[in-house]
Order: C-alpha cells, then structure tokens, then sequence
C-alpha cells in the first residue's frame, strides 16, 4: 500500500505532523508527502520524499490551474493507494487528481471550522472515502462526515 500524506502551511501542517507523529497509528509510514511551500518541504523531508505543489485558492484561479497541473503530474508519477491530508485547496486538488488516478481519500478536516466544514472540505466529501471531522455536532448532522476525535 502506498500512502501519500499531505498538508499546507500553518495549522494544517501542525495537525498532520501531530498524527505523523503517532506512527503505532499508521498500517505503515507514507511513502511520500505533499505541502505547499518550500519551507514546509524540510519539516517532512526527514521522513521521506516530499513534493511542493504551490498555494492556491478561489481568489486567485490561474494559480489554482498551475496547481492542480502539478498535482495531476504527481498523482499519475507516485500512484498513491491512499491519500490522508488535514486539508486545504491545495490538497483537495490533489485528492481530486489522486481519486480519478484510483486512491483512496482520508480527509480530516480542520479543528478551526467548528460551525461547518470547510470550503475545501465540502467539496471533498461529495467523493472522499472517509471524511473526519474534529467536531461532534458536525459529524452528528452529517451522514458522510464521522467524529474520531480532535488532533490538538
């Protein structure tokens, strides 16, 4: 099985190092990893290969195409079976290309979004195979969405 984990900057990268730091958890360490700045890369290249694929959002579409190439790119070269990220535009581009590309997708979406999920997120869980969230009511009023607990 070949894990891809993934995570943009601030938050969402804390959460991810978090779980990657409980490796009893994991069926086995991924195989790669994705960010979104070059910054982040060194954080997650002592445990394996780490991919760059930009910042984007709805704000700013032509950078979200340039984005969602190189995830395309990288999806098709690496084949992951499963993909497990805490989220972002970014990622939900790159679970999107992963999915087509025959992944798995775990989505975990933010502690932050305590009302609703997140933009992202929503747009996720139309297709993601297991969709978390760190919020109890959210998960209670969503059939999709399940409540494991909160990574703090």
């Amino acid at each position: 099985m070949k894990i891809c984990a993934g995570a943009s900057a601030g938050g969402h990268m804390n959460q991810l190092l978090r779980l990657l730091d409980h490796a009893d958890s994991w069926p086995q360490q991924p195989a790669f990893y994705i960010t979104t700045l070059r910054e982040l890369a060194s954080r997650l290249a002592e445990k394996g290969p780490v991919y760059v694929i930009g910042e984007c959002n709805r704000h700013h579409p032509l950078r979200a195409v340039m984005t969602f190439f190189r995830c395309w790119r990288i999806a098709l070269k690496e084949r992951p079976d499963v993909v497990v990220t805490t989220g972002s535009m970014p990622m939900a581009l790159f679970c999107l290309v992963a999915k087509i590309a025959g992944a798995q997708i775990v989505w975990i979406d933010s502690v932050a979004n305590i009302d609703q999920f997140s933009m992202s997120g929503r747009l996720v869980r139309n297709f993601a195979d297991l969709f978390l969230t760190q919020w109890p009511d959210l998960a209670e009023n969503d059939a999709k969405a399940e409540y494991a607990g909160a990574i703090l």
